[in-house]
């Protein structure tokens, strides 16, 4: 052995034994004695990032595979014993990728060999309705094998914990420490499937629809709702969708026919993010075909909204952070009492805090991502959840879903357009409105892809040394998250300048890539608000730029 010797996790052999996919067994014969390639996928395993679990198919524990999901489940089982869970379940669903459905039977059938009662949805369906089933049934956890809008190749592997949220740190580590590949479950390790409870796709939508979607709503307008346009982007979302809006009395939407049907390979969309730009070019092509002023679209798991409007003869696609605003305005007009609760992540506007205090409704700011957002949903229960969001599309507009939820967001948006519609007012000039209540604040993002150690020096530097201009202002405040208590500390650094600027910097959650969060504000806006916004937006772009340089050795 030489000191270029890669230390396996599980020997090659054992992997072989292990992995049901010939075509996994036939790639680890073609690189048998490559000491490259058994590195490559036999040295490292998957860890939980933001959202759980995401990687491409392949071979070896640090790729998504049916003897990865075996061990990950496995470490799940175990977790529950030992917490004295087990016996209350767990809820399992599954998007539409490639091997999906397999990977939620390995799981199901290798849990209830370990005692673990298991309600497998036996069809494709979005993510929410599998976390509104596990709040209903009181279930110790759920599992949801999707990657959300990553590309084609990859899949995932969402979990919840007892209380109904995206598990949080000690869980995920926990989780981690009992996932053992020294040891790889077998067929032996499987249960029958006769032996797994099942609920069909249909049936966990109806549930879900008749509890969270609300039942043809009182509006009383007298204006028809426009036609508009809406796509799930090949994902799982179109069936609940239109059937959320059957429930809540608005018409259906024209399909975008080419993405309406689930399909995990996604034809013409190489990413399926709506926050992409071009991702919505079909829908959009739709709309003006059938003179349509609006497009909703989810993403591929249902659990994002993003929207799109008609200005004139050109389309708006609204901003994560100035659909929040909207939504978080309408969730205020239409609910009451002294207890409401909402929250926000620190990467996402400062508007919605503004928003709320003007209101005189509680917020609070968490980390990223909405295992954090949602937390105080849980462990406020003297408070009444109304509204959560962060910037990258997601929105929650109730507490029957611990998570964010594309599909009832939907339906809020709906009932807030037509709200405006019937003031005569189109969403941009509420937000227009918005501003002259609490300021106006402009984002914008920047990120970039750089070597992970090259990220981490840099980030290191600006602690160091921080910046003392942005744009030629004076840095006023510095914020390091990282030095926050445990388990509130993130890699997250925020500067302030003078001039209203604050740049919050981190490295994503699920790959080598830097995400810089933009914003501005200006207290009493006057004038032009559009110019206004679009004069904040190049100088947040000129400063996103100069941000990303420093990652490339020039800070």
């Amino acid at each position: 052995m030489t000191d270029a010797t890669p230390i396996l996790l599980v020997q090659p052999e054992a992997w072989a034994a292990a992995d049901p996919d010939a075509s996994n067994r036939a790639l680890l014969a073609q690189g048998d004695g490559d000491v490259d390639f058994l590195g490559q996928h036999f040295s490292t395993k998957l860890q939980f990032g933001t959202a759980g679990l995401r990687a491409p198919r392949g071979l070896g524990p640090a790729r998504m595979n049916r003897v990865t999901v075996r061990v990950t489940a496995r470490a799940i089982g175990l977790h529950l014993m030992d917490s004295g869970l087990h016996q209350n379940g767990v809820v399992i669903g599954y998007d539409a990728r490639p091997d999906s459905d397999i990977y939620a039977l390995d799981t199901a059938l290798l849990l209830t060999k370990l005692g673990v009662p298991c309600l497998l949805i036996n069809d494709p369906c979005p993510t929410p309705v599998v976390v509104w089933h596990q709040k209903m049934r009181a279930a110790a956890g759920a599992i949801i094998v999707t990657a959300s809008h990553n590309p084609a190749e990859d899949s995932g592997y969402k979990v919840y914990g007892s209380d109904g949220t995206q598990i949080r740190p000690p869980v995920d580590q926990e989780i981690e420490s009992l996932m053992d590949f020294s040891d790889l479950p077998g067929e032996e390790d499987l249960a029958s499937q006769e032996e797994v409870e099942y609920l069909s796709g249909s049936a966990a939508v109806t549930g879900y629809i008749e509890n969270v979607v609300p039942s043809n709503t009182s509006r009383k307008s007298e204006l028809p709702f426009p036609q508009w346009v809406y796509t799930p982007l090949c994902g799982v979302g179109g069936a609940t969708m239109e059937a959320a809006c059957t429930s809540a009395g608005f018409p259906l939407p024209v399909r975008v026919d080419a993405q309406f049907e689930p399909n995990g390979l996604f034809p013409d969309l190489p990413f399926p993010n709506p926050e992409e730009p071009g991702v919505l070019d079909a829908a959009l092509a739709v709309a003006d075909a059938h003179d349509a002023e609006l497009v909703l679209a989810n993403d591929p798991d249902g659990d994002r909204l993003a929207v799109a409007i008609k200005v004139g003869v050109e389309w708006h696609q609204l901003t994560g952070d100035e659909l929040g605003l909207l939504l978080c305005d309408h969730q205020l007009a239409t609910t009451s009492g002294n207890n409401r609760l909402t929250a926000s992540s620190f990467v996402s506007s400062e508007a919605v805090q503004a928003l709320c205090n003007e209101r005189g409704v509680e917020h609070v700011r968490t980390l990223t991502g909405f295992k954090w957002i949602m937390e105080p949903a849980v462990l406020r229960t003297d408070s009444s959840w109304i509204f959560g969001y962060e910037e990258a599309l997601g929105y929650s507009v109730n507490d029957a879903v611990l998570d964010k939820d594309g599909i009832s967001a939907a339906i809020a948006f709906l009932e807030l357009f037509q709200r405006l519609r019937d003031r005569d007012v189109d969403p941009l000039t509420r937000l227009d409105e918005l501003a002259k209540e609490v300021g106006l604040y402009v984002t914008r993002q920047a990120s970039g892809q750089f070597e992970a150690s090259d990220i981490e020096e840099t980030l290191s530097a600006l602690r160091n040394d921080p910046p003392d201009v942005l744009m030629g202002s004076p840095v006023i405040g510095v914020a390091d998250w990282s030095e926050e208590p445990a388990p509130f500390s993130a890699n997250l650094l925020e500067f302030r300048s003078s001039n209203g600027v604050r740049m919050a910097i981190r490295p994503s959650g699920t790959e080598p890539k830097v995400k810089i969060y933009l914003e501005q504000f200006v207290a009493s806006p006057q004038g032009n608000l559009k110019d206004l916004r679009d004069g904040s937006s190049e100088l947040l772009e000129s400063l996103g730029a100069e941000a990303l340089s420093w990652f490339d050795g020039q800070v």
